[in-house]
């Protein structure tokens, strides 16, 4: 089992208004972040940690997207947990039946727009 990360360790509040900055920062900015933290107590957070702690939220955040689409369009919402890694999620629609399936493959989305492409043709 890992190490419980510094920014885990951080008090509930303080995590929140990281939480809070990094997104409306745009996931950028974790320099300052941690220089700013440096100087409020928290010695130990270092711009890498946060910059995976920021790409951990920002994937969550991915994640509750791909979810609300997915419930949109009238799928199984389980579909979303099953997103992981570089994967593109491809919804096929079959008309012919009135169903829809949303398959994770592990490519691009430029990889996959270009196999749709050929078999288009």
């Amino acid at each position: 089992m890992g190490r419980v990360s510094t920014i885990d360790r951080l008090p509930p509040a303080v995590r929140k208004e990281l939480d809070e900055r990094l997104i409306t920062s745009g996931f950028s900015g974790y320099k300052e972040l941690a220089a700013e933290l440096h100087t409020r107590g928290y010695k130990r957070v270092s711009k890498s940690g946060l910059h995976r702690y920021g790409q951990q939220v920002e994937r969550r955040i991915q994640l509750a997207r791909a979810r609300q689409q997915i419930e949109a369009a009238g799928l199984d919402p389980s579909i979303a947990a099953e997103l992981t890694g570089d994967a593109t999620l491809v919804v096929i629609v079959d008309r012919r039946n009135s169903c829809a399936r949303a398959i994770n493959v592990r490519a691009s989305a430029a990889e996959v727009a270009q196999a749709l492409k050929k078999l288009r043709s």
